[in-house]
């Protein structure tokens, strides 16, 4: 009993020691990463230490996408890498401390530990930029807005985290069908087939256009410029991977009065980003309708995994493949965009990339869902498998089978145990069974059904035990049971 309790207690502080490793750990890490940056970029400036506590503070909010405002300029477009590596911890540790065969009170638990910890350190940043805004020319955000923005961030990370471990407990518990499965496997696969595409693009850009990157990271002046504005320009790199995936799509981005399309391209003044020489200085006309070829392709190949025999399920494939790519383009364009200052309003039309990513995936996936249907070869199929008594077609080509017409209490009966299974190939001469497993072998006299190179040495519940090699044989291979 004291061994018992001994062990319970001993589960109970590592629960709790796992909890507090949850709640603290990325927030620590990312705390201490901001604060040798910014003691680094004080030590270059030759500013004293008097505004480390603010600018922290206004780090810690920025990397949580909320809007900061010096001297009265409001700067909302924020940097997404640092988010999505705060982001990408969270789901880390979440994924981690849920481990196999948690109760569901535990996995809630663990998600309240991961945005309890982060929503603290909001609050101790808030009052620290509070205080410090005699130090630094920093502006408090609204409280709302942080506490939301570190509950959207960490609280979504933390049930990605979860869902992804327990995703197959889930489909299982709420009976998905796999049409659903497809749908949502391949319109997150579709959405990171566009990002991809969409780098690949900013990366020729940059390519192309070295001379105007290098003469904006030229205008550094020096060692410490070049280094910032490099730096700068990484962590902006996924918004600006955002704004080409929902060019490519059709949507616009504009900066300012700075606008850019797949057909046409309205100059003004940007920021003196290097990433930004990137942009193009004209449009290329009805030229930039090939753009298109890409989220098209994307969207064939994800209609081609979504086909089924049944029309209503491949249709359900297509439609939630769909919503789960726009979805995500409209919450990627949301945070990649805001407010930049003096140049005004900077971003993706939201609903424009979401509607349009919707269109590509669903009308792209139904034409190749009607093209598949009319096929002789589906045809075919379709009808095998009504003959066949197949009342669902719906599916999953990637979920396996399971083999469950190989059990002992159905079909390996003794009914099926008849005299066509017994013959020369199986070392038997004329023996003929009768109600093998539950009777004694009708008949079975030494004289008839057994000579010297077959004899039983054991009756066990009226089965016979097989000694010669042939008859170990179909004992190994043949029978249900092992003897």
């Amino acid at each position: 009993m004291r061994q018992h309790n001994r062990a319970q207690r001993a589960v109970s502080e590592g629960s709790a020691r796992q909890l507090v490793v949850v709640a603290f750990a990325v927030p620590m890490v990312t705390m201490l990463t901001i604060a040798v940056v910014t003691l680094t970029v004080l030590l270059f400036a030759g500013s004293g230490l008097e505004g480390l506590g603010p600018a922290v503070g206004s780090m810690w909010l920025a990397i949580h996408q909320v809007p900061v405002t010096i001297s009265g300029v409001t700067i909302g477009v924020l940097p997404l890498l640092p988010t999505l590596l705060v982001a990408a911890g969270t789901v880390r540790m979440a994924g981690s401390a849920s481990g196999p065969h948690r109760p569901p009170s535990e996995l809630i638990a663990i998600v309240f530990s991961a945005i309890g910890g982060p929503l603290l350190v909001t609050a101790l940043s808030l009052a620290v930029v509070m205080d410090g805004t005699s130090v630094l020319p920093v502006q408090s955000p609204p409280a709302l807005v942080a506490f939301g923005a570190t509950l959207g961030i960490h609280g979504g990370a933390a049930l990605a985290g979860i869902g992804w471990r327990y995703r197959t407990d889930i489909y299982e518990r709420l009976a998905v069908p796999p049409s659903v499965r497809r749908g949502i496997r391949y319109g997150a696969a579709g959405v990171c087939a566009l990002l991809t595409a969409a780098a690949a693009v900013v990366v020729v850009r940059l390519v192309m256009r070295w001379q105007t990157v290098g003469d904006l990271i030229a205008g550094g002046n020096d060692f410490d410029g070049y280094l910032g504005l490099a730096v700068l320009s990484l962590l902006y790199l996924p918004n600006v991977i955002v704004g080409a995936a929902a060019v490519l799509v059709g949507a616009d981005v504009h900066l300012g009065t700075a606008s850019i399309d797949l057909v046409d391209v309205q100059g003004g003044p940007v920021p003196p980003l290097p990433l930004l020489g990137a942009l193009p200085e004209a449009g290329v006309g009805t030229l930039g309708v090939l753009g298109f070829v890409v989220p098209a392709s994307i969207a064939v190949v994800v209609g081609l995994r979504c086909r089924d025999l049944d029309p209503m399920a491949n249709l359900r494939s297509v439609a939630l493949a769909g919503a789960v790519a726009a979805t995500a383009m409209v919450v990627m364009c949301t945070l990649a965009g805001g407010e930049l200052g003096e140049f005004g309003m900077a971003g993706v039309t939201v609903p424009t990339a979401g509607v349009f990513t919707l269109g590509w995936f669903v009308v792209v996936g139904l034409v190749v869902g009607v093209i598949h249907a009319a096929l002789p070869a589906t045809r075919q199929a379709r009808r095998s498998a009504a003959l066949g008594g197949m009342d669902e077609f719906d599916v999953d080509p990637d979920g396996g089978y399971d083999d469950e017409y190989l059990t002992d209490d159905e079909y390996l009966t003794d009914e099926y145990l008849t005299d066509g299974y017994f013959s020369d190939d199986f070392g038997f001469d004329d023996l003929e069974v009768a109600d093998v497993g539950t009777d004694e072998i009708s008949g079975a006299d030494d004289d008839e059904y057994f000579d010297d190179d077959h004899a039983a040495d054991d009756m066990v519940g009226g089965d016979r035990v097989a000694d010669s090699e042939s008859d170990a044989h179909f004992a190994d291979e043949y029978s249900a049971d092992s003897r």
